[in-house]
């Protein structure tokens, strides 16, 4: 009987259907997970009706807690509304609530899309991050990554890697693991593609016939602004971004696997002075021999013989003795290692770290309801005090309105909008006196006498 337990799960392996994971199945914790929708905040919520209720609110107000955006998020169990809740995080993300999303809100929203294998729009989701506020923790980004590395969906992981490098932060020494490993066996592959998400948009075709003569609008501005290229959250060359988180993972490692990534990063990343300045102040120190075969492959498919450090750099690896050590092991295995040896130190106190976290956003989100039903209570209330107060004033001035009239009649007429005369015809010159002008009549009697 485990004969043939053994051979179906070897037969499944082989046609791609069960795959090996670096972490173990309570990692996901899905038990812990899955309670939420069990607390009464989440158990009583139509979800249809509430995506009804946010866009309309959104629609006519332009303004909806966040409270609302993470039970949407939360209480989505399948890939039905991927669709829409990227909606409503677009446009949540325009409003001035968006400074208070929720940390739940991300996971939930990461983890729906990875466990429904929605790579792309996740991929799209986190990559504009102005236009959706979605980003990656650690539990999310482990979970990620174990997954798209033992679906052999090496491109995806190394672009989930290029993401967690622009915020340069690989101090979950699991996720430093697993993205050292996804981005090796993408580019061990040996023709980098470009992302998906970064491939320029296909220059539009001249459509044929006479063009119609748009209307030109000149804005008048203050000053032009300088091009600025950041080298940073402006790269967008595959290549380049891949080189750079090499070498972040690399500052952040030790050993062969340290300086193997950081060579290997400069290179990609096309930094060659400072890869010359590594191998000379690196020497004694181990790099791994496949590593160093991948560099001289690199630098031999991009030439630039009109850069000086490009040339000294090809020289100083193509000399026997360049001051490093060569390890002639498996730098694959090397990483593998490292992943389990991660995983087995670090794993069980994140599990229970989870399990932990999940308790608290739970009741973290019954508080916040609690706030928002009562602040809507309290608004609610002002709004009636002030409604009572104007029809109290209204019928005061009905029951004293003959003891008041004078002074009613003088609030009107200070209401009232004087507004000068204004003549828009044609200015008339102003007539000339003439002091010595004597009338015709006065003339005659000066005549007669």
């Amino acid at each position: 009987m485990l004969k043939q337990v053994l051979m179906s799960r070897f037969s499944l392996r082989r046609l791609g259907i069960l795959h090996r994971t670096f972490l173990s199945d309570a990692y996901s914790c899905r038990e812990a997970w899955q309670a939420r929708l069990t607390t009464p905040v989440l158990a009583q919520v139509n979800h249809d009706s509430l995506y009804y209720e946010l866009e309309q609110k959104l629609h006519q107000k332009a303004k909806v807690s966040a409270i609302d955006i993470d039970i949407y998020a939360n209480k989505m169990v399948d890939d039905s509304h991927i669709e829409e809740v990227a909606d409503l995080m677009h446009k949540f993300r325009l409003t001035e609530e968006t400074s208070n999303t929720l940390d739940s809100t991300h996971h939930a929203i990461v983890r729906n899309y990875v466990e429904h294998s929605h790579y792309s729009e996740l991929i799209e989701l986190l990559n504009n991050r102005l236009g959706y506020g979605v980003f990656l923790d650690d539990f999310t980004s482990n979970l990620t990554l174990d997954r798209l590395i033992t679906t052999n969906e090496f491109k995806w992981a190394a672009r989930i890697v290029t993401l967690l490098g622009l915020q340069e932060d690989f101090t979950n020494p699991i996720t430093r693991s697993l993205a050292l490993y996804a981005c090796y066996r993408y580019v061990k592959s040996g023709e980098i593609d470009h992302f998906d998400d970064l491939i320029p948009p296909p220059p539009q075709e001249p459509t044929e016939g006479k063009k119609k003569k748009k209307d030109e609008i000149k804005v008048r501005v203050n000053f032009i602004r300088n091009e600025f290229f950041d080298d940073h959250f402006d790269i967008k060359d595959t290549k380049l971004l891949l080189g750079k988180t090499f070498f972040l993972l690399g500052l952040n490692s030790e050993g062969a696997v340290g300086n193997s990534s950081k060579l290997l990063g400069l290179v990609l990343y096309e930094k060659y002075s400072k890869a010359v300045e590594f191998v000379q102040t690196s020497a004694g120190t181990e790099i791994n021999e496949e590593v160093l075969g991948l560099v001289k492959t690199f630098l031999g498919k991009h030439e630039h013989k009109d850069d000086e450090h490009y040339v000294k750099l090809v020289d100083l690896l193509g000399t026997a003795n360049f001051g490093m050590k060569v390890d002639g092991g498996s730098f694959e295995k090397l990483l593998i290692d490292g992943i389990n040896r991660s995983v087995e130190d670090n794993e069980e106190r994140q599990i229970e770290e989870q399990k932990s976290i999940y308790i608290q956003w739970c009741e973290l989100r019954q508080h916040r309801l609690e706030e928002e039903l009562a602040r809507l209570q309290r608004a609610k209330r002002i709004q009636e005090m002030e409604k009572m107060s104007r029809e109290m004033e209204q019928e005061e001035q009905k029951l004293w309105f003959f003891e008041n009239e004078d002074k009613l009649d003088l609030q009107i007429d200070s209401k009232k909008v004087f507004y000068p005369k204004r003549w828009f015809g044609k200015k008339k010159k102003p007539r000339v006196v003439d002091e010595g002008y004597i009338p015709p009549e006065v003339r005659q009697r000066q005549g007669q006498q």
